[in-house]
């Protein structure tokens, strides 16, 4: 299958994995974290059963970790008003919660999508770094492995699934990473944070053995972010709890952050066949920052002692992948500026306000690509990053 003649590859779709804690762990965890996820169970439950929200993230009554960044811009004191619902998205679609339990739902969605394959990350999964016990956070993330490899299972290969890790204990990650690389081919890379949860940038030595091990297994990295959920990168608490702001610039500043420090720290020097992708970031900063780095590089070259060649040039190389909103406004100026062979088709199905089933029309309707671009962005550049879906 294809969409009117290109390989489409949706680079980052999700797994609700939160609207059902019992489904998605209860066979799966580890019989020494059973009582643990018992509790956490229980806790859902009692919510569910008063009628209150049962979200583990992001809101003022979550259960693993409450936030708030509800306050409108211009009222200074809201007296724990409730989160706004209202919306001016025109492009939504209902789509059933069923898709995360049923693969064949999903499957019959991405034919009516024209999507070929899908690569299925978490979406919030990655949070539980915010637990005491990283023992549990890591059950929690085997338990997600388990779960995902059963999901995929009978999809002949177009569902993908990335495996988390666990930032807090890195020697673990590496035993499941491997573990899942020799049982599965459907595993399709590593899933990273923006910012490690101690606040450490992704050119830490303590990440360079998962990343010697990703490189050796021909598995990619892959940072991806959630708003104001652990580990919280850059405005997470600067802005005031303005959601406003916070919607707008959190994802993109995080993207911004992880790149630099992969650039600058020179993680593609030391690890000379290691690919990255960068997801749900937007992309119309990328011409703009890649300038400002090179700059930086130029004139302080002494501040990034293990970066070899100019930012642009790391770019040019094509180990680095960043993902695009299918209806972003700037693809064109930012494949004109820095190349057609670094974009990724993605959706973000099954998240609210995504643009489903319409994306790979969108990409192919968009004016001042090429249809180089276009093949590459839907479908070729993705089988570069993600080489066991070629």
């Amino acid at each position: 299958m294809s969409y009117q003649g290109f390989t489409v590859i949706d680079a980052d779709s999700h797994f609700r994995e939160y609207l059902d804690v019992d489904r998605t762990y209860r066979d799966n965890i580890d019989p020494e974290y059973r009582e643990a996820f018992e509790r956490l169970s229980s806790a859902v439950a009692k919510r569910r059963a008063a009628g209150q929200p049962t979200d583990l993230f992001m809101g003022p009554m979550a259960i693993i970790e409450p936030s708030d960044e509800w306050r409108p811009l211009g009222v200074y004191d809201t007296f724990g008003a409730e989160r706004p619902t209202e919306t001016r998205l025109t492009h939504q679609t209902a789509i059933p919660r069923e898709v995360n339990w049923e693969p064949a739902l999903r499957l019959k969605d991405m034919d009516r999508a024209g999507i070929d394959a899908s690569v299925i990350f978490p979406s919030h999964a990655a949070s539980y770094c915010i637990l005491r016990d990283v023992g549990f956070e890591s059950a929690l993330h085997r338990a997600h492995h388990r779960y995902m490899s059963n999901y995929c299972a009978g999809s002949r290969g177009r569902l993908r699934w990335v495996a988390i890790a666990t930032m807090r204990d890195i020697g673990a990650s590496i035993q499941e990473v491997t573990h899942w690389a020799e049982q599965d081919s459907n595993l399709a890379g590593v899933l990273v944070p923006p910012l490690c949860p101690d606040g450490k940038l992704l050119d830490t030595p303590v990440l360079h053995p998962l990343f010697e091990r990703a490189q050796d297994l021909d598995l990619p990295i892959l940072v991806h972010g959630g708003v104001l959920r652990s580990p919280n990168g850059p405005g997470a608490t600067e802005l005031d709890h303005a959601g406003f702001i916070i919607r707008a610039v959190y994802q993109p500043w995080g993207g911004m952050t992880a790149l630099s420090a992969l650039i600058g720290g020179g993680v593609f020097e030391r690890f000379s066949k290691l690919r990255a992708g960068i997801f749900e970031s937007s992309a119309g900063w990328m011409p703009w920052l890649i300038e400002r780095l090179d700059e930086s590089y130029e004139s302080k070259p002494n501040l990034v002692p293990n970066l070899k060649r100019k930012p642009s040039d790391v770019l040019a190389e094509g180990r680095l992948f960043h993902s695009i909103d299918p209806g972003e406004r700037y693809v064109a100026h930012c494949v004109q500026e820095l190349g057609e062979d670094i974009w990724l088709f993605a959706t973000d199905y099954p998240h609210i306000g995504v643009a489903f089933p319409d994306g790979a029309q969108a990409a192919v309707d968009r004016p001042g690509l090429t249809q180089s671009a276009k093949r590459k962005i839907l479908g070729a550049n993705a089988q570069r990053l993600f080489p066991r879906l070629a």
